[in-house]
């Protein structure tokens, strides 16, 4: 890989002098060329060359817009290698979960260029006209014609998840969305994977160009600062943001959006714990197939995934048996690298605040890295962890350092177990929740009642409700809710992911009185 300026819709960039690196995620060590963070000059530029395809972009036909998506999916499937080997170098993910992760963000840019040829968020509404309403006997009021349909809002800047690099990041669900709606696009790449984000960045430029569509319809800017990330979501031509992260991350962009002369949507996935419900029935009638499927998700991309089941409610006096298995299953998953060293660093810290605790007991703790580190292990690697707590203590702390223990999330292979004493207390550890991404029921043959209680208590707090299953693996659809009542997302009416994604870079208009002949151009009414 080249060391390359900024992708600025085919544009060479200026250069900064600020270098920072990515690193490799298996030993710690920095990975060569260097990545120049975005000068404000940079951001400017890329801002004002997205403003002039804007235009351009949302009237230009579907057909157009599918056609880059679709190039883009080829150009990625020409450097799979590449792209693929990169993505395990910066991540530490097993090269199998890259590439299930790459066949997601290829079929998704498929999947969306489909959307984009039926128009799939086109909503339109006609109210007939009536030039003879009568309101009264001898009051007569014309109604007028009126027509409602949805429009692109703009160019979008876009931050991609640390956890997904190839599929909730540069050719990712914003940008498949903005695109297909027709939103110019900037990338702003996450610091963790820069490597990963140019070698997709290349890949778009290239479509783009050999489409023959506006320079500015997509650019790519790197950055690890705060200030670079601040600066491009206040620029006057950006319309919208989609953001993936930390709550903390979240809340400063939202805060910098509302400083704005003219604040602008701002639609962010945060944080979640997911909490799981296990019911005494389910573990009776199938105590191994849970546990197991337990420690599965929670292993799954090591932790990272932001459905991962980070609470597990269960009646205490059956709780035994399933806790022995997990931790069977537990004890056979060796340490993997978390994704850089500033998540190694909030896991210690998450660790060390429930060890902190003194109703929190330690069911499991799997191997880490550090300063004690197996010599075999590199400093970020770290194995699965898990703690207890009965649920009186869960409902009584609300202050383990950043938070209740209910509600704390950290990044990467950790869990809760909270022990009920029974369905009634279930139901109240259920009513402490107040966002989440997901939740879970596991309940067994004879649970209907609980189950009906149960319910309506999760829809209250949670964007997806899954039955006997597990939260990890997100399937995408016209179904699909990936979002949730704050911390999950700022915006808990939006999805991030999934076909109704679509919706968040549009905005409805009225037309009162047109003749529909003259709007024919922006398709059929």
């Amino acid at each position: 890989m080249n060391e390359s300026p900024q992708c600025m819709g085919n544009a060479d960039g200026l250069t900064s002098t600020d270098i920072f690196h990515a690193f490799d995620a298996a030993t710690g060590q920095p990975i060569e060329p260097g990545f120049a963070e975005a000068t404000a000059a940079e951001i400017d530029a890329a801002a004002v060359r997205s403003a002039e395809a804007a235009e351009w972009l949302a009237h230009s036909p579907p057909a157009r817009r599918a056609e880059l998506l679709e190039r883009v999916a080829q150009g990625m499937d020409a450097r799979q290698d590449e792209i693929v080997q990169r993505c395990v170098t910066e991540t530490g993910y097993l090269p199998e979960r890259v590439i299930g992760e790459f066949r997601r963000a290829s079929g998704q840019l498929r999947a969306f260029a489909g959307l984009t040829r039926d128009r799939y968020w086109d909503q339109r509404q006609i109210a007939a006209a009536d030039p003879n309403r009568e309101l009264a006997p001898g009051l007569v009021v014309p109604r007028p014609e009126m027509r409602r349909r949805l429009v692109p809002v703009g160019p979008v800047a876009v931050f991609g998840a640390c956890n997904f690099p190839l599929a909730i990041s540069v050719v990712g669900n914003d940008f498949v969305a903005a695109i297909a709606v027709g939103c110019p696009v900037i990338v702003k790449s996450h610091p963790s994977h820069p490597g990963t984000c140019e070698l997709l960045g290349q890949v778009v430029c290239e479509a783009v160009e050999q489409l023959g569509m506006p320079a500015g319809t997509f650019s790519l800017l790197h950055g690890r600062r705060p200030e670079t990330s601040i600066s491009l979501v206040q620029h006057p031509a950006i319309a919208a943001v989609g953001f993936t992260g930390s709550p903390v991350g979240g809340r400063a962009l939202a805060e910098a959006v509302l400083k704005r002369d003219r604040p602008i949507p701002i639609f962010a996935e945060l944080g979640s714990t997911n909490p799981v419900f296990i019911t005494a029935a389910a573990l009776e009638e199938r105590c191994e197939v849970i546990a197991k499927g337990f420690a599965d998700s929670l292993r799954f991309g090591n932790g990272h995934m932001c459905t991962k089941p980070g609470v597990v409610v269960v009646p205490k006096d059956v709780s035994q048996p399933f806790v022995d298995q997990v931790i069977g299953e537990m004890s056979k998953q060796t340490p993997l690298p978390l994704l850089s060293g500033g998540v190694a660093e909030a896991f210690d810290r998450g660790i060390a605040n429930y060890r902190s605790a003194a109703e929190v007991q330690t069911l499991h703790q799997g191997g880490s890295g550090g300063a004690e580190r197996d010599e075999s292990l590199g400093p970020w690697h770290r194995g699965p962890h898990w703690f207890a707590v009965e649920a009186s203590a869960a409902m009584e702390n609300h202050d383990v350092h950043r938070g209740s223990l209910l509600h704390s999330e950290t990044f990467g292979p950790v869990s809760l177990l909270v022990r009920c004493c029974d369905e009634e207390e279930m139901l109240t550890i259920a009513k402490q929740f107040h966002g989440s991404l997901t939740t879970t029921l596991h309940r067994g043959s004879t649970d209907d009642g609980f189950v009906e209680r149960w319910l309506p208590i999760a829809e209250r707090f949670a964007g997806r409700i899954i039955y006997n299953g597990w939260p990890t693996g997100m399937e995408i659809g016209p179904a699909t809710q990936h979002g949730g009542p704050y911390p999950a997302s700022l915006d808990g009416n939006s999805t991030s992911v999934g076909y109704e994604s679509l919706r968040r870079f549009v905005r409805p208009v009225c037309y009162q009185n047109w003749p529909a002949e003259e709007l024919d151009a922006a398709g059929p009414w």
